[in-house]
């Protein structure tokens, strides 16, 4: 059982896959192991040599496979769709929104989290077009991207997020890429400029009779 006997052949051109083979004597199973990926959309042709003439696989014995053994498989047919993006928080046009908040893009398919970077998914301060520092991660589980600016973000401002789409941008795993950049925009909170009052005191104003060993709150 070597790669003379147990074949992988393209079989529109009878080419033969360049692979190692392995046989495990415990479960009699032999493998097979292309050397590199197969070609999408290509139909193969497995060949186990038998027959009467050498090199065939035999067994311990020394008995010869009776004749060839063929079996054929397609492989999957190319992902051409390009990604999407199928949400976002904050949500476009979003107000109130925390100067600690965290922004999460989260994508149609399985994304290359190669592309997914600082250069390709990026906060954007709206009045100065200035990049917000930040880290981004993506799980390849639910294929979201999280944004995480770095400090703070100024209150009562527009931001935009960028997500980009073209050749230098995101890209799916099959490398398909995002079709067009993505933006969306939200601001963040009026800031407080509200004067903190006094509103209860005990003991109250002009109080008498108070103990002397009482607290007093405010």
């Amino acid at each position: 059982i070597t790669t003379s006997t147990v074949q992988l052949v393209n079989t529109a051109t009878s080419a033969v896959v360049a692979s190692a083979v392995s046989y495990n004597a415990t479960t009699f199973v032999a493998t097979l192991t292309p050397s590199a990926a197969l070609a999408v959309s290509t139909n193969y042709t497995v060949r186990v040599l038998g027959g009467t003439t050498d090199p065939r696989v035999k067994d311990v014995a020394g008995n010869a496979l009776a004749a060839t053994f063929t079996s054929s498989f397609t492989t999957v047919v190319p992902d051409t769709t390009a990604p999407t993006v199928t949400s976002v928080n904050p949500i476009n046009g979003a107000t109130g929104v925390a100067t600690n908040a965290a922004v999460t893009v989260a994508f149609s398919e399985a994304m290359d989290s190669t592309t997914i970077t600082t250069s390709t998914v990026q906060l954007v301060n709206t009045a100065t077009s200035a990049v917000v520092a930040s880290t981004v991660a993506y799980n390849g589980t639910s294929f979201v991207a999280t944004l995480t600016p770095s400090a703070a973000l100024a209150m009562l401002t527009t931001y935009r997020l960028t997500v980009s789409g073209g050749t230098t941008g995101v890209k799916d795993v099959a490398g398909n890429a995002l079709g067009t950049t993505f933006t969306s925009s939200f601001t963040t909170v009026v800031p407080d400029t509200t004067t903190p009052t006094v509103v209860a005191v005990s003991p109250v104003n002009l109080a008498t009779g108070v103990p002397t060993n009482a607290a007093v709150t405010v």
